[in-house]
C-alpha cells in the first residue's frame, strides 16, 4: 500500500499534549459557569443579611450562627429530614435488593416486570405527587373509597403528622425504587454463575449462597445505592412540596423547602444561602464517610 508524503503530517509533542485539554475545554467551561461560579456566589451571599426593604449588609458568619443557635424552624427541618433520610434510605436499600433478586430470576414476562418497576422513575415528580394526593384525599380519595367499601371509616391520611411523614416516605420510595433496583440488578448480573455452582457443590443452600456469595460481591453496587439514595433523600423537595406542602403544620417540612421558603417567600437570600451550605457540608461529609467505609470493607 503506497503512502503519499503530501498527506502525512507530523504532530509535534506540544500539540499532542495540548489535544486532551482542548477536548475537555467545553465541559470544563460548562462546569465552571454553571457549578463553580454559582457555588462561589452562594458562599459570598451567605455572608450578607438581605431584605426586600434594605440593601444587603455584610454580617460575616451571623447567618450561620442564627441558623444553628436561634432558628427553631431550621432545626425542625433538620429533624424531619433526619427521619425522612433514615426511613427512605433503609426502605430503598432493602426493597431494591429484594426486587433486584426477584427480577434476576428466570421467570415468565421478566422484561415486562423490569419495565413496570422502572416506569415510575420516568414520571414527573409533580405528576406522581398529584396522583398520590388524589389517592390519599380525605374526602374523595381512592384509598378512603376502598376503606368505606369494606366498612371502615375514612382516614385523614395527609392531615395527621405521623401519617404525613409515612406517606411522604412511601411516595418517594415508590417513585424512585426502580432506579436503585436497576443498579442492584446490574450488580447481580455481573456475578459469575460459576460461583453459585461451586457454592451448591459445597452444600450451600439458597440463603447461604446469598449471604456468602451474593452480598459480598454486591457490596460495590449497594454502596452506590446507599450514597445516591442518601443524596437524593437530603435533596427531596418536589414530592413533599406538592403532596403535603410541608404540613400538617411543619410535620413534613424538609431542609430544601426551608431554603426555598427563606429565599423566595421571605426574601432572605443570605439566610437561604447559609442553610444550603450547611446542607452541602452534611451531604459531603456523609458521602465521604460512606465512601471510605466502603473502601475499607473492600480491603478487609
Amino acid at each position: 500500500m503506497l503512502r503519499k508524503e503530501g498527506f502525512m503530517k507530523k504532530v509535534s509533542p506540544g500539540q499532542s499534549m495540548l489535544a486532551p485539554y482542548l477536548f475537555l475545554a467545553p465541559n470544563l467551561a460548562v462546569f465552571v459557569i454553571f457549578i463553580i461560579i454559582p457555588a462561589g456566589y452562594n458562599f459570598y451571599l451567605s455572608l450578607f443579611r438581605t431584605s426586600p426593604f434594605r440593601l444587603p449588609a455584610f454580617v460575616g458568619a451571623d447567618n450561620f450562627r442564627y441558623l444553628l443557635q436561634q432558628d427553631d424552624l431550621f432545626w425542625r427541618a433538620i429533624w424531619n429530614i433526619g427521619i425522612f433520610v433514615v426511613g427512605d434510605v433503609t426502605l430503598l436499600t432493602g426493597f431494591s435488593v429484594l426486587i433486584g433478586v426477584l427480577l434476576n430470576q428466570d421467570i415468565r414476562c421478566r422484561g415486562f416486570f423490569r419495565s413496570a418497576f422502572f416506569y415510575p422513575v420516568l414520571l414527573s415528580p409533580v405528576v406522581v405527587a398529584l396522583v398520590w394526593q388524589w389517592i390519599l384525599n380525605s374526602q374523595f380519595g381512592a384509598l378512603n373509597a376502598i376503606l368505606q367499601t369494606v366498612g371502615l371509616p375514612r382516614q385523614p391520611w395527609l392531615l395527621k403528622p405521623n401519617w404525613g411523614m409515612f406517606w411522604v416516605i412511601f411516595v418517594h420510595v415508590w417513585a424512585t425504587l426502580g432506579f436503585f433496583a436497576l443498579i442492584v440488578l446490574a450488580g447481580l448480573q455481573s456475578i459469575p454463575p460459576a460461583l453459585y455452582e461451586a457454592a451448591l457443590i459445597d452444600g450451600a443452600g439458597r440463603w447461604a449462597g446469598f449471604r456468602h456469595v451474593t452480598l459480598p460481591l454486591l457490596m460495590p453496587s449497594l454502596m452506590v445505592v446507599l450514597i445516591l439514595s442518601m443524596v437524593r433523600s437530603f435533596e427531596v423537595f418536589d414530592h413533599v412540596y406538592v403532596l403535603t406542602g410541608g404540613g400538617p403544620g411543619t410535620a413534613t417540612l424538609m431542609i430544601v423547602q426551608f431554603i426555598y421558603r427563606a429565599a423566595f417567600q421571605l426574601d432572605q437570600a443570605g439566610l437561604a444561602a447559609a442553610a444550603s451550605l450547611i446542607l452541602f457540608l452534611v451531604i459531603f461529609s456523609l458521602t465521604v464517610f460512606q465512601y471510605l467505609l466502603g473502601r475499607r470493607r473492600e480491603t478487609i
